[in-house]
């Protein structure tokens, strides 16, 4: 099993006249849910094909990416097709696309800039703690005080990872909950999730090609619900499939000793689900974290030191597993 970062790298192929460059890739069967490809990490292909395209440019860091999912990806060789639309002083846009055995699984507009850290006298223009605006790390527990799950969520069981999911986070989609909504309610309403998560293999590190994955590496809306909720999974194994995904990234991945290398946290929250398939939306914040889980100690005002690394937003469906053997077994198979 390749760790995380192995698995989403590319190599060069090729170059065409009309500026499309040609990237190999490998998606790997680790990194699976079922027997699609995970959406996010697939995602992070094309972001890491990218950077690659951008590495030697005064834009190299991925700003923003909207992706369409057309058809489900399956594990084994593919392709990543970028072409440059426009480049100014302050953004690059690319057109990126995922292709296997002939046909697109996944279309993605990218904007890339430059994440450097203004200096001083440059006049900042961000907003961060000790600002009573800021938001701080929305996961209750420090990483060192807690220790892995039991049992993983079945989707990852394949992936070399682990996770911690924060219990008063998941308390909140109690029907008891004080958060629930009556008629007299102003907005509310939806779940909520969260967890610690952590690369295993001590030679794997975050990257931001693999923020996508952590961005789809959450426990969806019909899961939270109770069944009594006519849009519950009923405790079934379902197949959420992404249909489509943005990410933004808010900074770079954390090189400070006051950060793990290994370990983010994720916020989860869920407001709607309509049809069709039980269609629903995820918000999504990637946190740096200040150690691995089970490790460290707690410092005073350590989450003034945490930042948030990405946030995204993903329309998904809740389909039968049958959906995702039958799919991952056809490259050019339709969602």
């Amino acid at each position: 099993m390749s760790p995380l970062a192995q698995a989403l790298q590319v190599s060069l192929q090729s170059q065409d006249r009309d500026g499309t460059f040609y990237y190999r890739c490998e998606l790997e069967p680790s990194w699976t849910v079922g027997a699609v490809p995970q959406g996010g990490y697939s995602l992070g292909v094309i972001v890491e094909a990218c950077i690659r395209h951008q590495s030697d440019s005064s834009h190299p860091d991925p700003i923003h990416v909207s992706a369409q999912f057309l058809r489900a990806a399956h594990f084994g060789a593919g392709q990543v097709q970028v072409k440059r639309l426009k480049s100014g002083k302050t953004f690059t846009n690319l057109l990126a696309e995922l292709v296997q055995l002939g046909s697109t699984k996944i279309t993605a507009h990218l904007i890339f800039g430059d994440l450097s850290p203004s200096q001083p006298g440059q006049g900042q223009k961000v907003l961060a703690p000790p600002s009573p605006y800021a938001r701080r790390v929305p996961l209750y527990s420090h990483p060192s005080t807690v220790s892995y799950d039991a049992v993983k969520p079945p989707w990852a069981r394949k992936m070399d990872i682990q996770m911690s999911v924060d219990a008063v986070l998941l308390s909140h989609n109690d029907p008891r909950s004080p958060t629930r909504t009556t008629a007299e309610s102003v907005g509310g309403g939806g779940t909520e999730w969260g967890a610690w998560w952590e690369l295993l293999q001590k030679d794997d590190k975050l990257t931001a090609s693999s923020m996508p994955f952590f961005c789809d590496s959450i426990s969806n809306m019909p899961a939270l619900l109770p069944e009594s909720e006519p849009g519950s999974a009923c405790g079934k194994h379902r197949w959420y499939a992404t249909i489509a995904m943005t990410v933004e990234f808010k900074a770079r991945i954390p090189s400070s000793l006051k950060h793990s290398t290994r370990t983010v946290g994720v916020y989860c929250e869920s407001r709607f689900q309509n049809d069709p398939e039980g269609r629903h939306n995820e918000r999504v914040e990637v946190w740096t974290a200040p150690s691995e889980i089970g490790q460290g100690h707690v410092v005073e005002g350590w989450r003034d030191h945490q930042y948030c690394i990405a946030v995204a937003d993903q329309m998904a469906l809740m389909l039968p597993v049958e959906t995702n053997v039958r799919l991952g077994s056809k490259g050019s198979a339709k969602l």
